[in-house]
């Protein structure tokens, strides 16, 4: 009788051949798909670069031109503004010498600035230096991570002397033809009368923007300005980096992971008066003022009050509030209804 039961016994407890492996395997497994995620994580980080930067090249019409060089050098996204850094070379007859620096003749520049200067003269054999463009951008920041910008460059370059050269009433052969999206344009730098009357200068455009935490993609040059001979135009569409919204979303999900696990625990303890309540209430105080750093660890995020605050962190806070007064109350009510005397 005992020999059967052991072989009974052991007949139980003999497992397929497979799964004595089963263990192993799923170690492996979790391993190899933590060192996965590691690796596709850094990756995106050392190729976020490439992903962000942005360079467009709008080319001349003919041999002499003004090389502009646009450099986007700062976005301040909450101001809704974006500074650019403009340096210039001159090829062909425009090009007083062999530096490139010094134009041969009167040249004048409008750029459609919300601050300082918007007209710049660059006067005849005097070098031309660099200047600062702010420009304005349209966007809600509060839709941070999900936020869309966007925005119009548009240079104009003309000689102001060959102006009197021109006719102040010129043919229909002869005048340039304004589109109609720049006449409809609000942010255009001059008026489409002086667009058909003033003798313009050609121009090659180069502009670069690679700002950490933000892309330029989709944004191209407007394609009725480049029949235009010296008047370019450039539409930017700015959103936040892959990065960022990675971050942002894990942040997110942490927070709420946090806040509904210890309401959870807060629930449980006052529904069944388990005895954690000395654990879990220095625990909700802590997420009170730990969610907020939490939150803040998100690149470049507004104040609070975001789109992102509506969904996790403005409820995780109120979580957090609600199971610390819980657990007061708690401690209160229910240490009083037992009889106990107050510690002395």
């Amino acid at each position: 009788m005992t020999q059967e039961c052991d072989q009974a016994t052991n007949g139980k407890n003999e497992l397929p051949e497979g799964f004595h492996y089963w263990p192993l395997l799923r170690a492996t497994l979790i391993v190899v798909t933590i060192s996965a995620v590691y690796l596709f994580g850094l990756w995106m980080n050392f190729t976020e670069e490439g992903r962000r930067t942005l360079a467009l090249e709008i080319p001349p019409a003919g041999a002499d031109y003004l090389q502009m060089d646009v450099n986007v050098t700062h976005v301040d996204l909450l101001r809704s503004e974006m500074t650019t850094r403009i340096t210039f070379h001159l090829a062909g007859k425009l090009a007083q010498d062999s530096n490139a620096l010094t134009p041969a003749t009167d040249l004048q520049l409008v750029v459609n600035t919300i601050s300082g200067q918007q007209q710049f003269d660059f006067a005849k054999g005097q070098r031309v230096s660099p200047i600062e463009a702010v420009l304005p951008l349209e966007g809600n920041v509060n839709l941070y991570p999900f936020d869309r910008h966007m925005g119009v460059l548009w240079l104009y370059v003309t000689i102001p002397g060959g102006q009197q050269a021109a006719s102040k009433a010129p043919t229909e052969a002869t005048k340039n033809i304004v589109p109609q999206e720049l006449t409809d344009s609000p942010s255009l730098p001059v008026s489409t009368s002086v667009l058909e009357r003033r003798v313009q200068a050609d121009t090659r455009t180069m502009f670069t923007a690679s700002i950490p935490g933000l892309t330029f993609q989709g944004s191209r040059s407007v394609q009725s300005a480049e029949a235009l001979k010296g008047l370019t135009g450039i539409e930017l569409k700015l959103k936040r980096s892959q990065n960022v919204v990675a971050i942002s979303i894990i942040t997110m999900l942490m927070m709420a992971a946090l806040s509904v696990g210890l309401l959870s625990m807060v629930l449980k303890i006052v529904g069944r008066s388990r005895n954690m309540a000395d654990f879990l209430y220095p625990m909700s105080v802590a997420l009170i003022f730990g969610l907020p750093a939490l939150r803040n660890i998100q690149p470049d995020i507004p104040p609070p009050g975001t789109f992102g605050d509506s969904i996790v962190f403005t409820w995780a806070e109120l979580s957090a509030a609600i199971s610390a007064v819980g657990l007061m109350a708690n401690w209160l009510f229910r240490r009083q209804s037992v009889g106990r005397p107050p510690a002395t």
